[in-house]
Parts: structure tokens; sequence; C-alpha cells
């Protein structure tokens, strides 16, 4: 695909590659009486599915010239149909670096035949990139997190969605500094999202976090909370 792509037709592409994969969801989990969409959420069967080899390495070496020299966290061999993450890194790092991989393998297949990355943490704010990395970026996002299940689970995390941040929703999240939230220092709407990400109780009950429920960074997370509109300052 040529130009820089549309976030939706991003968006779209990563939607119809998990329907894919959950319409062969027999055939991936024969075991499985039961099918969670969740379970769609993984570079590797991702990879299966295209036909694409997908392979796990303590390391992948390193690439660069003399004067900055960088790990290599994911590689992509358009012509050998193989893609190949390091273990060696936290496993959202892999997971986003793995989703990413994949994002290049469909929207980019003019080009390069042979891709390495660096570790990526996950999404991240203001961060200057090329223009087909912020593609592959989004589409790890949009795959990693979709909008329907990250609202659902935001809204059964939460009550609803908008949340209006008020008095009683800083309070129920941080009841012993809610001021922090309320009157924060920089980008709030970022301080909040980060909060919500991060949470693992609120209003007395506990949980996992929506960024370990997904599998992602807690920056990941918060983006893509302000992405789907699920605050409301």
């Amino acid at each position: 695909m040529g130009g820089i792509m549309d976030k939706k037709d991003i968006e779209k592409l990563a939607r119809e590659l998990q329907l894919q994969i959950w319409d062969k969801r027999k055939k991936i989990w024969p075991e499985r009486r039961e099918h969670s969409p969740m379970a769609a959420l993984d570079p590797e069967v991702a990879a299966w599915v295209l036909g694409i080899e997908y392979d796990k390495f303590e390391e992948l070496g390193r690439f660069g010239d003399r004067n900055a020299r960088y790990e290599v966290a994911g590689l992509l061999d358009r012509e050998n149909s193989r893609i190949a993450v390091s273990k060696k890194f936290p496993m959202e790092t892999v997971r986003f670096t793995g989703a990413h991989e994949i994002g290049h393998w469909l929207l980019h297949k003019e080009g390069e035949t042979m891709h390495r990355d660096r570790p990526i943490k996950g999404l991240e704010p203001a961060t200057i990139r090329p223009p087909r990395e912020r593609e592959a970026d989004h589409f790890a996002a949009c795959f990693l997190m979709p909008g329907k299940l990250v609202t659902d689970a935001f809204e059964a995390t939460y009550g609803h969605s908008p949340l209006v941040f008020d008095d009683n929703v800083a309070f129920r999240l941080c009841p012993s500094d809610p001021d922090s939230l309320l009157r924060p220092y920089g980008d709030g709407g970022m301080d909040r999202a980060l909060a919500l990400a991060a949470a693992e109780h609120y209003g007395g009950r506990h949980f996992n976090s929506m960024a370990k429920r997904f599998g992602v960074s807690v920056t990941s997370m918060a983006i893509r909370i302000k992405e789907l509109g699920l605050i409301r300052e």
C-alpha cells in the first residue's frame, strides 16, 4: 500500500485479521470447548493464520553502524515468509513487537524484503517515528487492544464510558491523594488515562489492570483509552 494510510483503514485491517482468527478458532484450539475473543489477540496465532513462520529466540543480535548499534527485538523476512522476535525483553514488549511486525507484513508489501526493529514497548505519546513505523505501531495497538473489547472491559471495570473524571472517580482511584488526579501537572488527560490503565482496585474492588488483561504496557493502554474516547475531561 502506497502513501500514508488512514488510521481507520489500519484498524479495519486489524479487525479483519481478528475475524480470520476467530473463524478458525476450532482448528487453532481443537481441545477447547469454549473460546474467548481475547485468545485471538496473539501475534503468533496471527502469523499462523497468515501462513508466516513465527520464531522466538533468546536474542537476535544487533544492527546499525559503529556509532549506533541497536539490539534487534523483531525481524521480518518477507522472502522466506518469516517473523522472528527476541524473548529477552518484557512480555509486553515481545507482544507489541510481534504485532508490529505483523503490521509491516500486511501494510508494507512493497520495499524492504528484510526489516529489523528495535524493542517496541508500545505506543508512546508524541513520539517522532517514520510514517511506516507509526502505521505498524497503530496496527499493533488495534490488534492487541481492539476497540470493542477494550470498551467492554473498561465499562465492566469502571461502570460506563465515557467516564467523567470528577471528585468521586479520583477518590475511588486514588483515595490517599485524589488531588493528584484532579489537579495534575502537564497533560492531565494522560495522567488520568495512565491511572485508569494501571489501576488494580476501584471503589473497593480488586482486579487485574486493563494493561495486564490485554498484555500491553500501561502507556499503550492509556493512549488507547484516550483514542477511544473512554474518558471525558
